[in-house]
């Protein structure tokens, strides 16, 4: 049931029958054959709308209630749900998302690559909340913390953000409190958890030249008995600087253990990296013999999980606060000298490498690869290329490329890292066509 725009259409209420939902969460249908995008819609169900942006091609609408309600539709139990936009599927059933995450990928490998493969069913997680170790919130003058609205400065304030821990929210409120006495130079504040329920965080400002342990005693006992093991600041250039607590921070994955520097990435869901890396490795079929290339290769973790099992694993990574992680934690789990940590951009680093890759591991960001690398790579001809990607469209760009090269791609595995959001990280396997006729 479609009505028509008449008059303004900015203003105009109308009827809207969702179709389907789209790979950012909302869901479209169409009036007058114009593509109408409408987040909190569901497919199958009908909805009173409004325009509120409208191109030639296609518009934006805001849902003013249901008419007709999907029997897939739960009352999301965030109360800050629909105002943070942070999580966009917090309305339909987890089930439901791990259905569509499957289709985004198949539809974005089909329509952007041109490549008809199947996709595995998402792997999702039993219990899909809390699962976040990593906030970044901002500070309002108050010293209020929260997420800023999707697509907005405007700040989001939350008593208790279900996809972190009750104990990280415990830290953000304590943080919080502190920070209503002053410190107006402090910006913004980051948290991290390990596993083992330790926290680290990082306030930006600079803070330093503004706050000591010495002079505020009371604020970091209460953080030493939330669990909390370190605080750090940056000073006037940007440095990092230790203002309380221990200097190493670290992190548990794959049976190893891993320092985390304050400004390195690392993956925010610990239970479903676990799931991810063992693909990887299930993937890369290591015998012993395997020279491994792992690009953009962060603070090591796979790298070295893949030194276990490899002859030399090279891996390339830009960020330099990583690239210091990655060679302690070599050290630290007695991998020295199965691998090696190249500091620079993957584009530049890997045309300087000699040796032949057999095996090369990709994890780029949500821009993909530079056209320099997929064609060094197509050079190179490595017999497999695991690509792990955090966005399908980018994906979806370099698979086509590299089929084109001689690639195949056997097996496609989504992978539910980001539960109740858009966002769907994919393990995709490929074989070069030709290796075994060179053997």
């Amino acid at each position: 049931m479609n009505n028509t725009l008449d008059h303004d259409p900015l203003s105009e209420k109308s009827n809207l029958e969702c179709l389907r939902l789209i790979s950012e969460g909302s869901g479209v249908g169409y009036m007058n054959g114009i593509a109408t995008f409408v987040p909190g819609l569901l497919p199958g169900e009908i909805g009173e709308v409004e325009v509120y942006e409208a191109k030639k091609k296609w518009q934006r609408a805001r849902l003013q209630k249901i008419i007709k309600r999907s029997p897939e539709r739960i009352d999301a139990p965030c109360s800050v749900y629909e105002e943070c936009g942070g999580c966009q599927l917090q309305h339909t059933t987890y089930e439901e998302t791990l259905l569509w995450k499957q289709h985004w990928v198949e539809e974005a490998l089909s329509r952007i690559g041109k490549l008809s493969v199947e996709v595995k069913p998402t792997l999702g997680m039993p219990t899909p909340w809390r699962y976040r170790n990593k906030a970044r919130l901002h500070r309002e003058p108050t010293g209020k913390l929260g997420y800023y609205k999707e697509k907005s400065k405007a700040l989001i304030h939350f008593q208790d953000c279900l996809l972190l821990s009750e104990r990280m929210n415990r830290w953000i409120r304590l943080t919080e409190e502190f920070l209503a006495e002053g410190f107006e130079e402090i910006h913004t504040v980051t948290f991290r958890e390990n596993t083992k329920g330790q926290g680290l965080i990082l306030l930006e400002g600079p803070p330093t030249k503004v706050l000591s342990a010495e002079e505020n005693p009371e604020f970091f006992q209460a953080l030493a008995k939330e669990g909390l093991r370190s605080v750090w600041g940056t000073d006037a250039e940007g440095s990092l600087e230790l203002v309380w607590g221990d200097e190493v921070f670290s992190q548990t994955l794959l049976d190893m253990t891993f320092e985390v520097s304050p400004l390195s990435f690392l993956q925010v869901n610990p239970l479903q990296t676990d799931v991810l890396y063992a693909h990887v490795l299930a993937g890369a079929a290591l015998t012993g013999e395997e020279t491994v290339w792992d690009l953009y290769s962060g603070i090591g973790t796979l790298a070295l999980a893949l030194a276990k099992k490899a002859k030399k694993v090279t891996g390339i990574e830009e960020n330099p606060f990583a690239v210091e992680d990655a060679i302690q934690n070599a050290a630290n789990n007695n991998l020295i000298g199965h691998v090696e940590f190249l500091k620079g951009k993957v584009e530049s680093r890997m045309m300087k490498i000699e040796e032949q890759p057999d095996v090369v591991i990709l994890d780029p960001p949500r821009a993909g690869m530079q056209s320099v690398v997929v064609n060094r790579l197509l050079e190179l001809k490595p017999k497999r290329i695991i690509y792990v990607s955090c966005d399908q469209g980018t994906l979806a760009r370099d698979l086509g490329v590299l089929t084109q090269g001689g690639y195949r791609v056997d097996s496609v595995q989504p992978v539910d890292m980001f539960p109740w959001t858009q966002h769907v990280e994919s393990i995709v396997l490929m074989t070069n066509s030709g290796f075994v006729d060179k053997k």
